[in-house]
């Protein structure tokens, strides 16, 4: 029987898509959660409904004693180890290099750089297993916006391949880079959907986009070290501004 998984920010959004995607693959799923606990028990009992196994565990992944304990959290909450690890969950506040802060800037880096590589440590140290990191596809389209976040992004980038060849055999580490998918806080819906007809293709990604290459990644067993892009080609049309502030 394969191991369980554990996907950080796996309660809502894409983080929901991903777990469901992958209990349907048969894996045993713990879902993680900061404060959505409600949405976080209805993922779970989705995949439950769907004949799956799944389990919720709570952790602040800026606290580091609790991310330092997730993984054991995570295999006892499940019942059995965990083998593979989704980084999703990301803080996403806007800055530029005007209005960025000491505070704004650790706290990125903390939850969507050191988190994931305690969890990596944590991994490795069990025996092992493979991971894929949420990214972005502004790593390879950069501008100045959410400035804090896009650095992390390339971040975590560049840990996915230095650590890939570092813990190999043991552990496979992969990436998923998505364009523009869901609206957020700062893009509405009708951004949302100029911002993905502008594409090169003419459409974004759903999350079930993400969860599916995620899934492939799951099982890729001859794959590490890699970066795909799911975005409809977005990140070849080199925007200036973010699309929240860009008129398209």
């Amino acid at each position: 029987m394969q191991g369980a998984i554990l996907v950080t920010g796996g309660a809502k959004r894409i983080g929901r898509a991903i777990s469901l995607r992958l209990a349907d693959e048969g894996f045993p799923v713990v879902v993680h959660y900061r404060s959505s606990s409600e949405e976080a028990m209805e993922t779970m009992r989705m995949i439950e409904k769907q004949g799956g196994s799944a389990a919720c565990v709570g952790a602040d992944l800026g606290n580091i004693p609790e991310v330092e304990n997730l993984l054991d959290s995570a295999s006892k909450a499940i019942g059995t180890p965990i083998m593979g690890i989704i980084n999703n969950a990301s803080l996403y506040i806007h800055d530029r290099l005007d209005t960025m802060n000491p505070k704004v800037w650790t706290d990125h880096m903390q939850v969507n750089v050191f988190a994931p590589l305690i969890l990596t440590n944590s991994l490795s140290s069990n025996g092992g297993g493979w991971i894929v990191n949420i990214l972005d596809y502004k790593i390879a389209s950069p501008n100045a916006d959410f400035l804090s976040y896009t650095i992390s992004k390339f971040a975590l980038e560049g840990a996915t391949m230095t650590l890939a060849k570092d813990l190999a055999p043991g552990v496979r580490i992969n990436a998923v880079a998505p364009g523009h998918t869901l609206g957020s806080d700062h893009l509405d819906d009708d951004g949302l959907s100029e911002a993905q007809i502008s594409a090169p293709l003419g459409i974004g990604p759903t999350p079930g986009d993400i969860a599916d290459a995620v899934a492939y990644l799951a099982s890729a067993k001859a794959v590490t070290g890699q970066t795909i892009y799911v975005d409809g080609g977005e990140r070849l049309r080199q925007r200036d501004r973010d699309p929240a502030f860009e008129a398209i």
